[in-house]
């Protein structure tokens, strides 16, 4: 008799769980801060790139490329604007400290996105990695036509920020026409240009005289820079003369109390006299360009009583209000 013996053997086959190969990316807001166009010569602000990578098998090295756009305020990259109503600001954003190198996109011809290449470690059977990159940001100066607000120009969407990777074996894909695993960006970009002003006068000197039996004339100039549409004044002061008033001021002699009396006015006719709008006297309104204006102020001394003869001297306070 034969027999036939039958062996069956059951395998338990264990399959783990399929991770997802993730890398994310996140970028850091600019905030050029106060900008005052009339004094600030330009403007240097840094950020940074965060990409991170996990769920790998292998730890073959990752390419991430960020792509940036042109902004929500204008369809150019060099330069990009920020705008605040129908006004813009110019601005520029470069993956290296000297400005060379404006940071792009794969969508345009001219500049490039830049490349992160992620080395991955292997923990736990999961390969992950991260990497970190600065950016710097600059605000040229020159832009004195800028109005006081705030300006903003935001990147949201695939178009205008967006990070696509690949892990790579033995040649990094080009950030040119890498188009898989798009991860869309956000982030914006800020300023605040505020209203301000400078003030400078120069010297108004009567020269020599001898008896003070006519009219002395001699100007001055106050050279006023304010952000452009901003409203200001300018307000003289009395002096430094014992007993003078806007309406009446007095030059003393040096190491002496002897005065000459002399007046301050905002025209060439000398017939309105310029003080701090006290006295029968008024200041001086204007409207800043964002450049530096000049404004002449004129000084007249009338005939009077000829003190003895030395050097005679007051101190204008000049005040801009604004």
């Amino acid at each position: 008799m034969t027999r036939l013996a039958l062996f069956i053997a059951l395998f338990l086959l264990t399959i783990a769980p399929v991770r997802a190969q993730v890398c994310t990316a996140s970028i850091s807001s600019i905030n050029f801060g106060s900008i005052a166009p009339a004094t600030t010569s330009s403007a240097s602000v840094s950020g940074s790139v965060t990409v991170t990578c996990t769920g790998f098998v292998l730890t073959l090295p990752v390419r991430a490329c960020i792509n940036i756009g042109t902004g929500s305020a204008g369809a150019s990259y060099s330069p990009r604007l920020a705008a605040n109503g129908a006004d813009s600001l110019q601005y520029n954003l470069y993956a290296d400290t000297t400005g060379s190198t404006v940071w792009g996109s794969r969508r345009s011809a001219s500049y490039g996105a830049v490349a992160v290449d992620i080395p991955l470690t292997l923990a736990l059977g999961i390969a992950s990695g991260s990497r970190t990159i600065p950016f710097y940001a600059r605000m040229p100066a020159g832009q004195t036509s800028l109005v006081a607000g705030v300006y903003t120009s935001t990147f949201s969407g695939a178009t205008q920020a967006e990070m696509t990777h690949q892990q790579y074996l033995l040649s990094a894909p080009s950030c040119s026409t890498l188009t898989a695993n798009s991860n869309p960006l956000s982030f914006t970009v800020s300023a605040t240009v505020i209203n301000d002003c400078t003030l400078a006068a120069t010297n108004i000197n009567f020269g020599s005289a001898g008896v003070l039996n006519s009219a002395l004339s001699a100007s001055g100039t106050l050279s006023v820079a304010c952000t452009s549409d901003d409203p200001y004044s300018i307000a003289l002061s009395a002096g430094s003369g014992s007993g003078a008033s806007v309406a009446d001021r007095r030059m003393t002699k040096a190491g002496g109390s002897e005065q000459v009396r002399y007046q301050l006015y905002q025209n060439a006719a000398f017939t309105t006299p310029w003080g701090d709008g006290t006295g029968g006297t008024a200041t001086v309104a204007g409207t800043g360009t964002g450049a530096s204006q000049a404004i002449t102020v004129y000084a007249r001394v009338l005939p009077q009583a000829t003190p003895s003869a030395g050097n005679y001297m007051d101190t204008i306070v000049a005040t801009i209000t604004y």
